[in-house]
């Protein structure tokens, strides 16, 4: 075998083994969704992740998101492309959106910037250039904690918080 052929399939092997298997707590929308931490009644983190997911996809003009993984994660550490430290990351090639649950919010991790996420899915825009970002920071209340059906832990935390939690800095990753 030449030394080539033995490259290529050490590299193939090692890139495989750097997959990491996906560990779907449950499927809505079309994704895998898995929480690094479970929340303590799945049924209940389920039916919240399907009204999240159903609030927050028309907001960029989708309806599923077929094929991919929504990843809710505990900590910063997560390498995405060139950051070894994120709240969120959408990974094209694994087909990911993976968001970290705002350490200070117990009980809430629709406060994660899935909607922002979805953003970059949407759009393709790693940058943040296109018009569109602007909406992200004004959406955090109505999908977060100010509707009828919001968690107890999210407006315990977040209750008259308007602004200041998903704002966007355009132009730049």
């Amino acid at each position: 075998m030449s030394r080539f052929v033995r490259f290529a399939l050490a590299g193939a092997a090692l890139a495989l083994a750097s997959c990491a298997p996906w560990d779907c707590d449950f499927d809505s929308h079309g994704a895998c969704v898995e929480f690094e931490t479970d929340p303590p009644d799945l049924d209940e983190a389920k039916a919240r992740v399907d009204a999240l997911l159903a609030r927050e996809l028309p907001f960029w003009g989708l309806a599923n998101l077929s094929d991919w993984r929504v990843q809710f994660r505990d900590g910063a550490e997560y390498a995405c492309y060139l950051a070894q430290r994120n709240d969120g990351c959408t990974d094209y090639v694994e087909k990911t959106l993976s968001v970290r649950v705002p350490p200070d919010a117990p009980g809430c991790f629709e406060a994660a910037e899935l909607l922002h996420e979805l953003g970059h899915y949407a759009l393709g825009d790693p940058m943040h250039s296109a018009a569109r970002w602007r909406d992200v920071e004004a959406a955090f209340a109505p999908l977060v904690w100010d509707h009828p059906a919001a968690p107890d832990a999210c407006v315990k935390r977040y209750e008259g918080i308007r602004s200041g939690v998903w704002a966007v800095g355009e132009d730049r990753f």
